[in-house]
């Protein structure tokens, strides 16, 4: 039973985070930043001490957790938490609220059930997320196990970044033992929070009537059910990218330093969690400068080359790290090219076909892009809102950005790539159409 220890570890160390930069937050925001910082911020600080020589252990785990605590808790409490009511008018009819509450539980179920009955059995999370995880369990990263050298591995992707292997190494050091029953555990408390930030989010805007079915619709999308308890590195960049754009938007309301200091942080947990979660980090920042009200003020510009500066940083361990490693035939960088992507431009239409077939297929997405689009169309007079707006270039920004590898990848493996990867493309875009969803349902707006 030491899952339950490390998952409360993983919660102390989330509120701590949460604590000091989420201040003045709803309980239930508040809430979701402690589920989905936690696992981060944990596992971040476990690689440290793995790239220092020191594999995970329980007390190494224990150890970070109260040092978290003292300085997250314990020093110069910060005021509690305020409530953030809905606008009167806004608030869910019973019947309403009970449906959609009916659909999150299910959600919940089906995840929780996942992730803590059945070991590890998505191909990926076997084979490359889960496989690293008992790796990472038993040795340090320094000096380097034979694993990452060894090209007869190289299915298991050995170049990928190692934050979601490291948060479930923590499980397993705190277990004493390789637990392939409960090593999913973590990811679940990353679906909950999620869905208790984007349900924030969307009410302290629109109220309940509006972040309801949004958070029910996220929930309960068949792909987001899948990998919601798989323990592939899928949900975790969900989680991680719809929290920083919550905080993007919350930064250009207010400005406020915890906000951009919490955009940084998650920028790191992106980049170590996928490679692409360095093409949306650079994506926020950019977003952060062109769209910020007063986007050239002084102020606005040194944070924002301050937060890339130190997403950089935070990242360069694992980029040194990884540069020795064996390269497979996925190695998409070294292929980037303009000549090459401009060569291979007549692929864009197939690229954007399987995209839109993707997002119309009930099997993997339900109603959720139909509502989406309905939502856009009803409601276009929405899209001069700031908050709207930046959202609609966050999303299409993000689906451009994962054009180039279909534009580099051998032209016999195009076909096989788009069918295995758009579903879970599309999935990393869905806290943004969801906060959408939200904002563009129909109704009164509260500003």
């Amino acid at each position: 039973m030491w899952w339950l220890p490390y998952l409360c570890c993983v919660l102390i160390v989330g509120y701590s985070v949460a604590r000091r930069l989420a201040r003045g937050r709803s309980w239930i925001e508040c809430a979701g930043w402690s589920l989905c910082l936690g696992p981060g911020v944990l596992g971040l600080c476990l690689i440290g001490l793995s790239l220092l020589g020191q594999q995970p252990t329980r007390i190494a785990v224990v150890a970070v957790t109260l040092l978290w605590a003292v300085v997250g808790i314990f020093v110069k409490r910060p005021p509690p938490p305020m409530a953030d009511a809905p606008a009167g008018g806004e608030r869910a009819p019973w019947w309403w609220a009970g449906l959609c509450l009916a659909g999150i539980g299910y959600g919940i179920f089906v995840v929780a059930f996942d992730a803590l009955v059945y070991p590890a059995s998505e191909w990926d999370a076997f084979a490359t997320w889960q496989l690293k995880s008992k790796v990472l369990a038993g040795e340090s990263l320094r000096p380097r196990p034979a694993y990452f050298s060894d090209i007869a591995l190289s299915f298991s992707h050995l170049r990928y970044p190692i934050l979601v292997p490291m948060i479930s190494a923590g499980e397993h050091a705190m277990a004493g033992r390789i637990d392939d029953e409960r090593e999913k555990a973590p990811f679940l408390l990353m679906y909950l929070g999620l869905g208790a930030v984007v349900y924030a989010a969307v009410r302290s805007r629109r109220g309940t009537m509006a972040a309801l079915p949004a958070t029910a619709l996220l929930m309960t999308t068949p792909l987001m059910l899948l990998y919601g308890g798989a323990g592939t590195a899928e949900l975790a960049l969900t989680a991680f990218y719809g929290c920083s754009i919550i905080c993007l938007l919350r930064w250009q309301q207010q400005q406020r330093t915890e906000d951009f200091m919490l955009v940084t942080l998650l920028g790191i947990c992106l980049a170590w969690t996928k490679n692409e979660g360095y093409v949306l980090a650079a994506i926020n920042a950019a977003v952060m400068v062109a769209l910020t009200p007063q986007p050239l003020r002084p102020r606005h510009l040194a944070l924002t080359l301050g937060s890339a500066l130190i997403v950089a940083a935070g990242t360069l361990p694992w980029i040194l790290y990884a540069h020795g490693l064996p390269h497979t035939d996925e190695n998409y960088s070294d292929r980037l090219s303009v000549r090459l992507m401009m060569a291979n431009l007549p692929r864009v239409p197939l690229v954007a076909r399987k995209m839109l077939a993707e997002s119309v297929w009930w099997r993997d997405w339900g109603i959720f892009w139909f509502v989406l689009a309905g939502a856009a169309i009803s409601q276009w007079r929405r899209f001069t809102q700031r908050p709207v707006l930046t959202l609609w270039v966050l999303l299409a920004a993000q689906l451009l950005a994962y054009l180039p590898p279909f534009l580099v990848v051998n032209v016999w493996n195009v076909n096989e790539l788009l069918y295995v990867t758009t579903g879970r493309l599309l999935l990393h875009a869905t806290p943004a159409a969801a906060l959408l969803i939200g904002l563009q349902w129909p109704g009164p707006r509260r500003d």
